[in-house]
């Protein structure tokens, strides 16, 4: 009995690791200042092919003066990296409803953080974020600092 234990106590140790490994995380859109130049910004296409699991993070840093500032978040698909279509994704305040887009920072200077994830059924292999600022000026104000981060797991 005491062997058995042991046993499954070294599987269950040693198996951790092995499926840490096959988790990814990686920056999507580095730290971008969105004004009036540039007013949206777009990351390069991500290989999600071997993904089975993709979640997508993003934080809004919102400066308003009085634009009523705010961020829209979109995804894209494309089969070839080049040729790309609207997707749908779904948050974790929505559940199983699907988004087209999310709206943050709405409302004078609030913050927010955005989780979301794609629905890998599409069986796609790109996939990109674009992020528009609304009612953005430059010098100082009515401005929207986004950054944003994906992770993958097979």
């Amino acid at each position: 009995m005491k062997k058995l234990l042991l046993a499954l106590l070294i599987l269950v140790f040693c198996s951790a690791p092995v499926l840490a490994k096959d988790a990814f995380y990686g920056t999507v859109i580095a730290t971008t200042k969105l004004d009036n130049d540039p007013t949206s910004v777009t990351s390069d296409g991500i290989d999600v092919s071997q993904y089975d699991k993709i979640a997508f993070y993003v934080y809004a840093d919102e400066t308003d003066s009085g634009n009523d500032t705010s961020a829209a978040v979109t995804l894209q698909i494309s089969y070839d990296n080049t040729v790309w279509l609207p997707a749908s994704f779904y948050d974790y305040a929505g559940g199983a409803t699907l988004q087209t887009s999310e709206t943050l920072c709405t409302g004078a200077s609030t913050d927010q953080n955005y989780y979301f994830w794609f629905n890998k059924d599409l069986n796609v292999r790109y996939v990109r974020m674009i992020i528009t600022g609304t009612g953005t000026a430059s010098g100082g104000d009515d401005e929207v600092d986004v950054t944003a981060y994906y992770s993958a797991q097979k």
